[in-house]
């Protein structure tokens, strides 16, 4: 398996280190050594580049557990998987709900460490990729997401980036279109974001919002007026409901995107705008085309690039990010005390269909953050439609809130609900977890060691 990576190996025992660097060496990667966790230190200030931390937990001095925290704190974007002993898996399973990327069991099997070391690798140029992002052009803060369907639309939204491509976005009403849209702005580098709401105008005035108008192009037109197609020359015109521009506008908009020419309403002399589109509609763009609503040559020239967010119900382990992330947000926009969720108030976040999408989940915190009775927002705190969901494992005259449930029991209990949903197909049930096959199957088999998961789960 040819890589151009750099792995840093960190384990007391020479003779295994020794062995783990031949064989990832023939394999292609760039390996550096440690025989401590202060030494690994080192060398992670010598090679900063460094992609992934192979690490044994037991080690004197500083083990894997205080070399993981040091990790994260100094480089959070380099994954950490942990080699342990048969012994010690609870432990390293415990770790990784304290961020490791993955354990690997010693003496480790080759084929299994290759795979975990390449999904660290690719992880890695991802969080890189996004992190300098976000340095060099201030990402909006609102992309959050670590479900493989989010994470591949930023990676999308990066490529697209850089050219002057019209971009569509298409998804139920707030699920964070604008965001998107938005984050593609940022990491183009393009000078101003300018957005409009075309279902926001009357149908009459669409047209000079775009465009612009003459002096005495119409009744109280007395001044030259620059519309958003000019506004927005050198930066991003973002189109928010694109269906909603009235039909005998279309064709205008699409003369734009063909040439980048466009006349202000009342005037003779054409222009140009460098101005980049990016079009989003809450309605299946197709299904528009065909109602007659949205013209098939617009369409075309916006579907180059297409966009598809999935709604927040098809993507549930995102939930736990974006709620502390608005949690954050909302305690400094409307100066209160941040809160945080309790692992039964997180079940019944996960749990619920937000029909609102990302936009209802943001109420709803806001109203658990205004109205919690203590100081962490509980099950009790949330709206009675959410409060009252029970999860599908616990009997309904059971008492809801159970103060010591804690984060294993959460995800156990989040894990039995997708299977059951899918009638046990793991497969799907991994791709709504966002995680790969082999992982359900090995915390399905921690699980059923435990008594967690009936044997046929």
């Amino acid at each position: 398996m040819a890589t151009t990576g750099r792995v840093l190996l960190v384990d007391d025992d020479p003779a295994q280190l020794k062995l783990l660097r031949t064989v990832l060496e023939a394999d292609g990667w760039k390996v550096t050594a440690s025989e401590s966790g202060e030494a690994a230190l080192t060398q992670l200030i010598e090679h900063p580049e460094t992609d992934v931390v192979l690490t044994d937990l037991m080690m004197p001095g500083m083990d894997g557990r205080a070399l993981l925290k040091r990790v994260q704190a100094e480089w959070p974007e380099i994954p950490v998987i942990i080699l342990t002993a048969h012994g010690s898996v609870d432990s390293a399973v415990a770790l990784l709900h304290d961020g490791a990327y993955d354990y690997v069991t010693k003496p480790p099997k080759l084929d299994e460490l290759r795979i975990s070391l390449q999904r660290a690798l690719e992880a890695t140029e991802s969080r890189r990729e996004l992190a300098r992002l976000r340095r060099r052009l201030r990402l909006p803060e609102d992309v959050v997401g670590v479900s493989r369907q989010m994470q591949a639309i930023f990676e999308t939204a990066i490529r697209v980036a850089g050219n002057t491509t019209p971009v569509l976005i298409s998804g139920e009403t707030g699920s964070g279109k604008e965001v998107v849209a938005r984050a593609i702005h940022a990491a183009s580098g393009r000078d101003n974001f300018v957005a409009l709401n075309c279902a926001a105008l009357p149908p009459s005035l669409v047209e000079s919002e775009l465009f612009g108008f003459k002096r005495g192009a119409f009744t109280d037109a007395n001044r030259d007026h620059a519309g958003m197609v000019e506004t927005a020359t050198k930066g991003t015109l973002f189109l928010d409901e694109i269906a909603e521009v009235p039909l005998a506008v279309q064709p205008k908009l699409l003369r734009f995107l063909q040439d980048g020419e466009f006349r202000r309403l009342g005037d003779n002399v054409s222009q140009t705008s460098g101005a980049r589109i990016i079009a989003a509609m809450n309605r299946d763009p197709l299904e528009e085309v065909a109602n007659g609503r949205l013209r098939e040559d617009l369409f075309y020239r916006l579907n180059i690039v297409h966009i598809v967010l999935p709604p927040l119900r098809e993507r549930p382990v995102d939930i736990p990010a974006l709620a502390e992330h608005l949690l954050k947000r909302l305690s400094e926009r409307y100066q209160l005390e941040y809160a945080a969720l309790t692992p039964d108030a997180l079940a019944a976040l996960t749990s619920y269909q937000w029909p609102g999408n990302i936009r209802e989940l943001e109420n709803v915190l806001a109203r658990a953050l205004a109205l919690r009775s203590g100081a962490t927002i509980t099950r009790r705190d949330l709206p009675p439609q959410i409060s009252a969901i029970v999860p599908p494992d616990q009997p309904s005259g059971q008492p809801e809130e159970n103060p010591t449930l804690t984060l294993d029991e959460v995800e156990r209990r989040y894990i039995f609900r997708v299977l059951e949903a899918n009638r046990g197909n793991k497969l799907k049930a991994a791709a709504i977890l966002g995680i790969d096959r082999s992982t359900l199957h090995r915390k399905l088999k921690q699980m059923q060691a435990s008594g967690g998961l009936p044997p046929q789960a």
